[in-house]
């Protein structure tokens, strides 16, 4: 729903396409970095790792949510 609101009017779909592509492209990422965590190791590290982007996530989330909420969506902006 976040992302559906954020989007400028008639590009919906190419904001779900650069959101799915960065999910796509950080879990490519993320496996083999946890992996050589726990060669290291250190599997302690993978749940502080996965902590970080849990609240990397959130805060993003929260920032697109304020600047919508405030009415400026910056794609949108960008585009006028």
């Amino acid at each position: 729903m976040l992302i559906k609101r954020a989007a400028p009017p008639g590009a919906t779909g190419r904001v779900y396409g650069t959101v799915y592509s960065g999910l796509d492209l950080g879990f490519a990422l993320a496996a083999p970095v946890f992996g050589a965590i726990l060669d290291h190791g250190s599997p302690s590290g993978v749940f502080s790792g996965a902590a970080m982007a849990l609240v990397g996530g959130v805060l993003s989330a929260a920032l697109v949510g304020a600047r919508v909420a405030r009415g400026q969506g910056g794609a949108a902006k960008m585009a006028a």
